[in-house]
């Protein structure tokens, strides 16, 4: 059409559909997409992506060195994510969460995200806070997968609360929360996403806990001490990053 053309949010697609076992590598899906996104690439005039890496990645796999190339954060609106949202009173005392010591997900299960793993996770948080636990889970699942991956996990349902709630009332439900879970299978072409619920929580002040080789986050949580870089999805790991955050909810 001659228009031109600016890709926002550059990032792998095609590979990370093979890596998290949706697609097959030799399947026409993957080449298809894999193939567009190497003309799209060479084709945009501009380039914008959420981590620097996002430029090699271009140069190793689709033999292209872009010349416009920009690297955006993952922008938060600071008015609606701020103190302001922490703790609502009104939203402790309805959903029984008063004194207790929360973690708060919010977001998809499967694709590029964990599943039982998450609660894994938080059953070594139950068993370390016992009664004053209560896990927040902010997604639009069906409460039937939720209940079937927490039973897996012997995670007891009666300290979960799982909602769907609008965007503009996210920040009073994450406000919530003492820590917060970033599950995203720590695939290689993760390397170069970016998950736009960090920006959320750190706004809110919660530490994180995360898989490794996320984006540019991972290191940062890693490197400024607030959170949990999680180097493999095991009990010893999961006992490690809730005496982390005890540690940083201590201090």
């Amino acid at each position: 059409t001659g228009c031109k053309l600016i890709i926002d949010s550059y990032e792998p697609h095609a590979e990370a559909m093979v890596e998290n076992k949706t697609w097959k590598r030799n399947s026409l899906r993957f080449h298809l997409l894999f193939y567009l996104e190497k003309k799209l690439s060479k084709f945009a005039r501009i380039l914008i992506s959420a981590t620097e890496g996002m430029r090699e990645y271009a140069k190793d796999k689709y033999t292209f060195i872009p010349k416009n190339f920009l690297v955006k954060p993952a922008c938060v609106n600071l008015n609606e994510f701020s103190k302001q949202n922490k703790k609502n009173e009104v939203l402790l005392k309805q959903l029984g969460l008063k004194n207790k010591v929360i973690a708060v997900y919010a977001g998809k299960f499967g694709g590029i995200y964990l599943t039982v793993e998450i609660f894994h996770l938080l059953k070594t948080a139950e068993n370390k806070w016992g009664e004053n636990f209560r896990a927040l889970i902010l997604t639009n699942h069906n409460i039937n997968e939720i209940s079937s991956w927490a039973k897996e996990a012997d995670f007891p349902m009666e300290k979960l609360i799982c909602k769907f709630v609008r965007h503009d009332e996210i920040s009073n439900y994450i406000g919530l929360g003492d820590f917060a879970i970033t599950p995203v299978k720590p695939i290689l072409t993760k390397r170069y996403c970016s998950p736009i619920k960090d920006g959320e929580y750190w706004a809110l002040g919660l530490p994180v806990i995360i898989t490794k080789d996320i984006s540019d986050d991972s290191e940062i949580i890693s490197k400024e001490n607030i959170g949990y870089v999680l180097q493999d999805l095991n009990e010893e790991e999961y006992k490690k990053s809730i005496e982390k955050i005890n540690e940083l909810l201590t201090e």
